[in-house]
């Protein structure tokens, strides 16, 4: 598909600054893109690859309009890049609709209109399945489970019975539902299971990355609001509640009870302690560890993890403990000597 850069900006409610007759047929990458290309510049540490990349035009924010390319310039230049390259070289996928012979669906399972359920699927006793749903193979739904309109499960995805998940869900490969929440009870020297009698509840609009495990509740429902998406690899416990719009990123951890506010972003490795409040709006850095209560609107990083501008004195000083350790070490030298002289001088 071509478009000319006047179209594009139509597209995405920017204006131009250059030629806007220009041609585009692709979007690439700052380095990768060449003649005919668009690329974009959200971050300020590629404005100086401005000068030296190949492509014909440039997305940039109103703050860069005086660069020598032809721009593209928006308010939001990340998501004006989102909706290139869905126009320009995105193809949406065509799902064959009906259900494959190779399926066990129970007798009392509903199943919606327009459908693509696809080989070895099983679906379990009073379930419900919407609205132009698509199944992968080898996905397994319990019994009582509820999957709304328009969601997609990929292949080996396993939602356990009891789970309510929403309308436009996206659940990627060998993600795990609803399984069982991590409780024990001390029994002496053992340990007693207890019994996880609640359910998982996956709100609207929610995408679900590879390889993440969300437990059900104790008692109760751990929920997944509206809205927020889940990298892979992340473990959401028993009991949490996150709320809308939030981010959650690879190798993220969050343990029972945890409740996130709305518009939370927990960065790669991040880990969330138990019974804890993180508040609206509150972005955790990379590896860093919550361990107590965060208030609304911070940024939080370190463990346990700090507001960002402290713990960013403290990285400082960490830098500086080997020299602070010898430094530490003369100033003992010279107050001994200066002892041994002052009883010296008695």
């Amino acid at each position: 598909m071509e478009k000319t850069l006047q179209e594009l900006a139509d597209y995405v409610g920017g204006t131009v600054a250059g030629d806007p007759n220009t041609i585009i047929n692709g979007i690439m990458g700052i380095d990768e893109a060449t003649e005919g290309h668009i690329t974009f510049v959200a971050n300020e540490k590629y404005i100086k690859k401005m000068n030296h990349t190949k492509a014909s035009a440039v997305i940039v924010s109103p703050k860069l309009i005086n660069a020598k390319k032809n721009l593209l310039v928006c308010n939001n230049p990340y998501l004006a890049f989102a909706r290139i390259v869905e126009l320009l070289m995105f193809k949406k996928p065509v799902y064959v609709k009906g259900v494959d012979p190779a399926t066990s669906i129970a007798n009392t399972a509903k199943i919606g209109k327009d459908v693509s359920i696809q080989a070895y699927v099983t679906i379990g006793e009073n379930t419900s399945i919407g609205d132009r749903v698509v199944v992968f193979p080898g996905v397994f739904i319990g019994e009582n489970c509820t999957i709304g309109d328009d969601a997609v499960l990929h292949a080996n995805v396993v939602i356990y019975p009891d789970t309510v998940i929403g309308r436009r869900v996206t659940i990627h490969s060998n993600t795990v539902i609803g399984s069982s929440g991590f409780g024990y009870a001390p029994d002496g020297q053992s340990y007693y299971k207890i019994p996880q009698a609640g359910n998982t509840v996956i709100e609207d609009d929610v995408d679900i990355g590879a390889n993440t495990t969300i437990n059900r509740a104790t008692l109760g429902q751990t929920i997944i609001r509206r809205g927020t998406k889940i990298d892979s690899q992340v473990v959401i416990s028993h009991n949490v509640e996150i709320g809308e719009d939030s981010i959650i990123v690879s190798q993220v951890g969050i343990a029972g009870t945890a409740k996130l506010g709305k518009h939370v972003t927990l960065a790669g490795g991040a880990g969330i302690i138990g019974h804890v409040t993180v508040g609206d709006n509150v972005t955790v850095g990379g590896r860093s560890g919550v361990a107590q209560d965060l208030p609304d609107n911070g940024t939080y990083l370190g463990t346990p993890a700090l507001p960002i501008q402290k713990m960013r004195r403290c990285y400082v000083i960490i830098e500086k403990l080997p020299e602070m350790k010898e430094h530490m070490k003369s100033l003992d030298k010279r107050l001994k000597l200066l002892e041994e002289k002052w009883k010296n001088s008695d």
